[in-house]
C-alpha cells in the first residue's frame, strides 16, 4: 500500500512571515525569506516527512506530510491592489485546492484585516479545509496586545489562532503538535 500525501498550504498576506513560518517548521532554510514584500511568486513545495498515523501494528499507516509556502495573496495594507499575476493566482488557488489543510497566517504586528477575514471565509465555505490560523511575530506583541488580537480572531472569523515567532520559533512546536494531532484523529 502505498503512503498518501497530505499536503498543507501556508497562505496569508505580502511579508507575513510565511516562508519564515515554513522554514521554522523544517528547522532549516527550505524557502526564500527577504523584508521585501512579493519575494515568494510561485509556490514553493516542500517534503516534510513521513509520519506514522496509524493505530494498527501489523499494518501501520504512514502519511507524507508536504508543505507548500505560497505567495502573498494580499497586501498588508488592506487596499486593493494585484499582486500576483493571473498565471500566479491561478497555480497558488490549484495549490488551495489540491492541499489537505491551510495554515492561514496573520501578521501579529498588523493585525486582522478585512482582506484576511474576507479570504478566511472564503477558504472556509469554499475549499472545505481544515485551516489553522496563525499569528507570527508573536514576539513583537506584549500580553495585553496578544488576548486582544485572540479575542478579536475568535469574534471575528470563529477561528481560535495560535502564536508563532518565525523569529524565535516560540508556538513552532505547538503548531507541528497540532497538525500532527489533526492526522492521528
Amino acid at each position: 500500500m502505498q503512503d498518501k500525501e497530505f499536503k498543507i498550504a501556508i497562505i496569508g498576506p505580502e511579508n507575513a512571515g510565511k516562508s519564515s513560518i515554513m522554514n521554522a517548521l523544517f528547522g532549516k532554510y527550505v524557502s526564500l525569506v527577504s523584508e521585501v514584500g512579493g519575494t515568494t511568486k510561485m509556490p514553493i513545495k516542500r517534503y516534510w516527512g513521513k509520519l506514522k498515523i496509524g493505530r494498527i501494528k501489523e499494518e501501520p499507516e504512514f502519511v507524507n506530510l508536504v508543505f507548500v509556502d505560497l505567495g502573498g495573496l494580499y497586501t498588508t495594507t488592506d487596499k486593493q491592489s494585484p499582486i500576483m499575476t493571473p498565471k500566479v493566482l491561478e497555480k497558488t488557488f490549484e495549490e488551495i485546492n489540491d492541499s489537505d489543510m491551510i495554515i492561514h497566517v496573520i501578521d501579529g504586528s498588523v493585525g486582522l484585516l478585512r482582506s484576511f477575514e474576507r479570504l478566511h471565509h472564503l477558504l472556509k465555505f469554499r475549499y472545505q479545509k481544515p485551516i489553522i490560523v496563525v499569528i507570527n511575530k508573536c514576539d513583537l506583541l506584549n500580553d495585553s496586545d496578544k488576548e486582544h488580537l485572540k479575542n478579536y480572531v475568535e469574534r471575528r472569523i470563529k477561528n481560535t489562532p495560535i502564536f508563532v515567532s518565525a523569529k524565535t520559533f516560540e508556538g513552532i512546536p505547538e503548531l507541528l503538535d497540532i497538525i500532527i494531532k489533526y492526522l492521528k484523529r
